[in-house]
């Protein structure tokens, strides 16, 4: 089925619309552009060039991907944007595109990024996220998959949030998130497992026990205790495996 394209539309002849694209009033798609089929790109919102969506993604309205990057390191190399399949960008969301040539600012298949979020530089957004309202992400976060933060968050350049993890509305953290928790604050503080999340994904009773474990042996800093559950339990050898490459370092925990 071919394109559909508003007649208010710009559209770059160089541009590449699948099966069954929508292009609605007013959407600007500059040259090199790809989209995958059956995708949504709602009024006014506007892809820049080497912008490159998903199947069945959904953009706007108003959304703007694919701008350079707010970054002094930039000279204007070639980087792109790349959206996963059924991502859905709601109104006045903004993704810049990488530093780097070559680089790539990535949201993963299955995203929700909700109304007035930021995506910076180079930020890498796994599957399955939810990025809520006015969330800002700063240059070369990484968030895991699965994981869901809050309205009004802020995360630091190089932060990271974990896989399943949940921070929560308002919160701020110059330091990384332990996938499977709930931290939220300012500065952030984990608090206890993301047990909701957790259920969702219809974890078993001893990998839950597990990571209690897990979360109690890092409470009390007894680095013996979790590298032995490590051993034993494939998320816990996945927590520990995050906290021990940080970066930045990782969030503490909320005082009893």
């Amino acid at each position: 089925m071919a394109p559909r394209i508003h007649a208010s539309a710009q559209v770059d002849p160089s541009a590449e619309l699948g099966d069954g694209v929508v292009v609605e009033a007013f959407a600007v798609i500059e040259a090199g552009v790809r989209i995958g089929a059956r995708a949504l790109v709602r009024v006014g919102s506007v892809l820049h060039a080497a912008t490159r969506i998903g199947a069945r993604a959904e953009i706007g309205p108003y959304a703007v991907v694919g701008g350079a990057p707010m970054d002094t390191h930039y000279r204007g190399e070639p980087t792109f944007v790349e959206l996963g399949d059924d991502v859905v960008l709601r109104e006045f969301v903004s993704i810049h595109r990488a530093t780097g040539e070559g680089a790539v600012t990535r949201v993963g298949a299955g995203s929700l990024v909700m109304s007035g979020a930021h995506i910076t530089h180079n930020c890498r957004v796994g599957e399955r996220c939810v990025i809520t309202t006015q969330v800002q992400l700063g240059g070369h976060v990484e968030i895991g998959d699965d994981a869901v933060l809050g309205a009004n968050a802020m995360l630091h350049q190089f932060c990271r949030v974990g896989r399943g993890a949940m921070f929560g509305a308002a919160s701020a953290s110059n330091q990384d998130v332990l996938p499977f928790m709930m931290a939220r604050g300012n500065p952030a503080r984990h608090y206890r497992l993301n047990r909701v999340g957790l259920l969702r994904r219809q974890l078993s009773q001893g990998d839950y026990a597990a990571l209690e474990a897990a979360v109690r042996a890092l409470r009390r800093r007894d680095h013996d205790a979790l590298a032995a559950l490590a051993r034993e339990h494939a998320l816990v050898a996945e927590l520990e495996a995050f906290r021990a490459g940080s970066r930045r370092g990782v969030s503490r925990f909320v005082g009893r």
